[in-house]
């Protein structure tokens, strides 16, 4: 990819985005589009901003027709603390990755701008010359055995430490914000009731109720309130009992002693955990026997990597497009391309991301639905195990295979040729990648954002339907949740092509800044106003995240020792190798010291909200409502004798 190329990316993606932006805030402004833009706000009869209720008809009108970008600087005005009030700790962790990124990149700009790409122009025996348009301010510009590279490897441990440095600073903050938000919503049924699975029959009655209320009341004699049995209600003439039970404590304390204790000498009876939010349930999958589990995992696991592969054959097809320059001799029909004047840039610039893109966008959808037959007990683990399955796939598709692929067609003839040169033929391949990336995160960050914050699909059905069926009829809001299965894997995909290539090109890091500025923007605009909150897992998505932003900085590191290796500098690869150990070493520390508190409650903080519970009369009131609220809404409430016992039992095919 040549400069022109490169530069005709950057103006249709630029060009795009603007016209998107404008477009989106005058729409946003129409009254009829509320529904859409302000959903969010309607359902919850917040007021929505004053262009809508505007006294003076030709102000109103004449505003409501022109562009303007002030929703922009509104989003940085939007407090951390308005976020998890309004949206919840889920929510916020999206916006503090997007914070990690400006953060990471504006640090790594400022040494990659000022110091490396300096350094990589300079290089004695430069400007590098290639067809690439980048080659001259990346490392491959820097000869053989270069002492330039102690530079590069320097500024590697820098950027390396400053993002362990983040990375700590963040888990420590959102496990802080964590515990206080698990005290803030103390009164959720979910701190007090416990899932158990693998039931056994009571040996007198032979029914997994009445072995229920005898093992916890003489195991939790003191904590134990009450529970509730599910049945498969597929036959309501005759109704199965299954070995599943919502059980629901006097205290929290009792609650977590019993989800993080092991009930049973046999391990896979009397399974607890503590339950999820009853609107988080899945009722549905609470019917697969724990058993089968991982016999359903292995099946998702396998569709998974079929997808995978199967997805090679675009990806790498996208790569033939983006290498126009050596498709031509293989191909000369797409010769014809440049014919048209500018076309061939267009072509080799704009389409390969474009088109990737494209191919993508269904994959976390796909990944989504194969989630759903991991039998996973809650909407927010099925989309934090999504969240994994689509981030796997982008890093072997589109990062891996992208690279792979566009280094094959870019050497194949020069090895062999010339087969001792290959590696300095294949260390100038992974620089040279770094053009497509570019575009790649410019499509992904202003196309990608800015038709998230118009929703086009929205705009096209209420359009359809407002015209058809529902004319005439009062317009309800289009709620929908955050898309976390999509929003979290593509910008961890952003931040490992950044962090992989903050050393080797420097130039790409200032996009970087414009995609996470701009993503911060949208993603609170749609947080503020759209976006309903289906579920609060109090932040459990970021061990998730930080485990991929670990990876990135990882593949950063092996990545350098490969560079370097093949730049003849076998010093600095040896050198970096105890900062690959270092990271390691500190993911290790990190899952001891945070990790186990983002799965389990600590029997502490369970006490002092209890103990805030009891200071204010409401510790019964809020256990009684969490044994009532694991009922399903058709379900009358069952007077319990003697109160310490109920079965209430929700029918699983209720959903």
């Amino acid at each position: 990819m040549n400069a022109q190329s490169l530069f005709a990316s950057a103006a249709i993606n630029i060009g795009l985005a603007l016209i998107t932006i404008f477009l989106f805030s005058i729409l946003k402004k129409q009254p009829s589009n509320a529904p859409i833009y302000y959903s969010r706000r309607l359902s919850h009869r917040h007021p929505i901003p004053s262009h809508h209720h505007h006294h003076n008809w030709c102000c109103s009108t004449l505003l409501r027709f022109l562009p303007s970008v002030s929703w922009i600087p509104q989003a940085f005005r939007v407090s951390e603390d308005e976020i998890l009030h309004t949206s919840g700790l889920d929510a916020l962790v999206v916006i503090r990755l997007f914070k990690f990124g400006i953060n990471f990149f504006v640090a790594c700009s400022l040494v990659g701008l000022l110091v490396l790409l300096p350094l990589n122009y300079t290089s004695p025996g430069g400007p590098y010359k290639s067809s690439h348009s980048m080659d001259s301010f990346t490392i491959s510009n820097i000869s053989r055995g270069s002492n330039r590279l102690w530079v590069h490897f320097s500024c590697l441990c820098l950027i390396s430490f400053y993002g362990l440095y983040l990375l700590y600073k963040e888990y420590n903050e959102i496990l802080a914000k964590r515990t206080q938000q698990l005290q803030n919503i103390r009164h959720q049924p979910a701190q007090f009731t416990v899932l158990v699975r693998e039931i056994p029959l009571c040996s007198e009655h032979k029914t997994s109720g009445c072995s229920v209320d005898h093992f916890f009341s003489k195991h939790y004699p003191y904590a134990y309130h009450s529970y509730q049995m599910l049945y498969d209600a597929t036959d309501l003439e005759q109704l199965l009992e299954l070995p599943v039970a919502f059980v629901t404590f006097k205290s929290r304390w009792g609650a977590a002693l019993a989800a993080q204790s092991q009930q049973h000498p046999h391990p896979l009876l009397w399974i607890t955990e503590m339950a999820p939010e009853p609107r988080d349930v899945l009722w549905k999958n609470l019917a697969t026997s724990y058993r089968y589990l991982p016999l359903q995992n292995l099946l998702v696991f396998i569709a998974a990597s079929l997808l995978t592969i199967f997805f090679a054959i675009p990806v790498t097809a996208v790569q033939g497009i983006a290498k126009f320059e050596k498709l031509r001799k293989w191909f000369p029909p797409a010769m014809a391309l440049q014919l048209i004047p500018g076309l061939r840039s267009v072509v080799t610039g704009y389409l390969p991301s474009a088109v990737l893109k494209g191919f993508i966008y269904i994959v976390p959808f796909a990944m989504l639905g194969m989630a759903k037959l991991a039998g996973c007990v809650s909407g927010s683990k099925q989309e934090i195990k999504c969240c994994s399955m689509v981030f796997y796939f982008l890093v072997g598709n589109v990062f891996f295979l992208s690279l792979l692929s566009g280094s094959l067609l870019d050497e194949i003839g020069e090895s062999f040729s010339n087969p001792k040169n290959f590696p300095s033929h294949l260390a100038s391949a992974v620089s040279a990648q770094a053009d497509f990336f570019m575009t790649y995160i410019l499509t992904d960050g202003l196309s990608g954002f800015s038709l998230e914050v118009l929703q086009p699909g929205l705009l096209i059905w209420d359009f359809i339907k407002s015209h058809t069926y529902s004319r005439g009829k009062e317009k309800v809001p289009y709620l929908y949740s955050m898309p976390y299965f999509r929003v979290i894997p593509f910008v961890s995909l952003s931040i490992l092509i950044g962090m992989v290539y903050a050393v080797v090109a420097p130039l790409l890091l200032p996009f970087l800044i414009g995609y996470f500025f701009f993503g911060y923007a949208v993603y609170v605009n749609q947080i503020q106003d759209v976006y309903e909150t289906v579920y609060e897992s109090c932040g459990q998505y970021w061990p998730y995240i930080h485990h991929y932003i670990l990876v990135a900085i990882v593949l950063m590191q092996i990545t350098m020792i490969g560079l370097f290796g093949l730049k003849s500098k076998p010093a600095a690869a040896i050198s970096t190798i105890p900062l690959l150990l270092f990271t390691i070493l500190f993911n290790e520390y990190c899952k001891i010291r945070f990790l186990p508190t983002f799965y389990r409650c600590s029997i502490q903080n369970a006490m002092e909200n209890d103990e805030l519970d009891e200071k204010n009369g409401l510790l019964e009131v809020n256990y009684e409502n969490a044994h009532n609220a694991y009922c399903r809404s058709f379900l009358q409430p069952q007077v319990s004798s003697p109160p310490e016992s109920s079965s209430m039992q929700p029918l699983v095919s209720s959903t």
